[in-house]
């Protein structure tokens, strides 16, 4: 189907009532998963398989469209749409030309119901012009938005063609990516990240599919339209779940008002753990049995699920994806220090001083006494030593009580 007739399709069966917001929603994970598999599908034939349409509503539905000579098509001001050349659940990306000064351009427009709606609309168009300014060479850059004629939200941006995601690679990889690769993209896009936070901006949406890989080599974090400032969370994001199910963090899943960057933080671990892996972190029947393991299921250490992986990236992963944002890393750049760090074949300083501090904090539970704030692991202590002196501490306590157990046998 063309541009405008997938959209007119679209807006014909929501305005009669043969398909809601989340059957549609479901069509376009159809639509996207076969794209992903190679299988190309129409917006009808996606629609029927998910139970939507029948076959023969779907083909009455097409007649009706091709009968509306005079239907209006998907018009943006200054660019014209060439192709499709991606889609979400809620949103499909075109190639476009700008017109006025014949530049290749992405084009993002946003089909859910709720952007269009007037209050979400204004506050889209706000932030997207606003991320506009963001300027940073691993941040795909956002340079207009504003409202087709038919009254979709849209933003133009910075097109990385061929367009290939980090989803892509792990695919053509048939899972997980080299720690070396893995660990080169996902520097790259903490150098994003801690550019926007550095300016008030959160992502709330980080996952391998909004991270595009040039040419070149190069790592782009896409979508930086649909961020958020930090000073915009208000009421109305309260019970609100803003993310992708496999890579959202918990804070985000319990519709928390006061997200900030470590929610970025928590995603990009959940990412960076799907690379090393080659699978998310959690997964289940439904996106909601998926949320809730982000909030209460153990993680599986990342080197346990692929033992080729060195320790230290696996304790950097677990500290970007501990439950509580106060556990996390302190700031994106204290982030890069660590991931700097593995990538020079070097222990991560700051993930070993966090878990250092977290096994005095358990152990102190067990024995009835807390820690107080401070205590635990020095932090002049070299990486290492806080485990090296509990080995020899068990190793002494194992040497008394054969020692002891001698003694007892020569009594006897």
């Amino acid at each position: 189907m063309s541009v405008s007739s997938e959209v007119r399709f679209e807006q014909y069966v929501l305005d009669r009532g043969l398909a809601t917001e989340e059957e549609l929603k479901e069509a376009r994970r159809l639509l996207n998963q076969a794209e992903m598999d190679g299988n190309r599908i129409s917006l009808p034939e996606a629609l029927v398989r998910a139970g939507c349409l029948t076959r023969s509503q779907a083909r009455r539905v097409l007649a009706s469209l091709k009968g509306e000579t005079s239907s209006p098509t998907l018009t943006i001001p200054g660019v014209q749409l060439l192709e499709k050349i991606g889609r979400g659940s809620q949103a499909v990306v075109y190639k476009g030309k700008q017109l006025s000064v014949d530049r290749i351009v992405a084009v993002k427009v946003l089909l859910s119901k709720t952007a269009r709606d007037p209050t979400s609309k204004q506050r889209f168009l706000q932030e997207a012009r606003a991320a506009a300014k963001l300027s940073h060479n691993n941040i795909v850059q956002a340079i207009d938005a504003g409202e087709t004629q038919e009254g979709y939200p849209y933003f133009v941006m910075e097109i990385v063609d061929p367009p290939r995601t980090v989803a892509d690679a792990m695919k053509d990889a048939g899972g997980a990516l080299e720690e070396e690769e893995a660990l080169r993209i996902i520097i790259q896009i903490a150098e994003a990240l801690a550019h926007a936070h550095s300016r008030g901006f959160i992502h709330r949406d980080v996952k391998p599919k909004n991270i595009m890989l040039t040419k070149d080599g190069v790592a782009k974090l896409a979508d930086m339209g649909l961020a958020r400032q930090v000073a915009d969370a208000g009421l109305d994001d309260v019970g609100k779940a803003f993310g992708t199910p496999y890579y959202i963090s918990p804070e985000q899943v319990r519709g928390d008002p006061n997200i900030d960057f470590r929610a970025d933080i928590y995603s990009l671990g959940a990412t960076f753990y799907d690379m090393l892996t080659g699978r998310p972190p959690f997964t289940g029947a439904t996106p909601q049995q998926v949320m809730q393991k982000h909030v209460s299921a153990t993680l599986t250490p990342p080197d346990h699920v692929n033992a080729a992986l060195s320790a230290g990236v696996s304790e950097v992963v677990e500290v970007m994806m501990s439950k509580r944002p106060q556990d996390r890393y302190k700031s994106t750049e204290d982030l890069l220090v660590d991931l700097r760090s593995v990538a020079a074949g070097e222990p991560p300083r700051i993930a070993r001083e966090q878990v250092g501090m977290q096994d005095a904090l358990l152990e102190g539970l067990a024995s009835g006494e807390g820690v107080k704030p401070g205590e635990g692991v020095n932090p002049s202590t070299p990486p290492g030593s806080y485990a090296f002196n509990r080995l020899v501490l068990i190793l002494l306590i194992a040497l008394a009580i054969a020692v002891l157990a001698n003694i007892i046998q020569a009594v006897r």
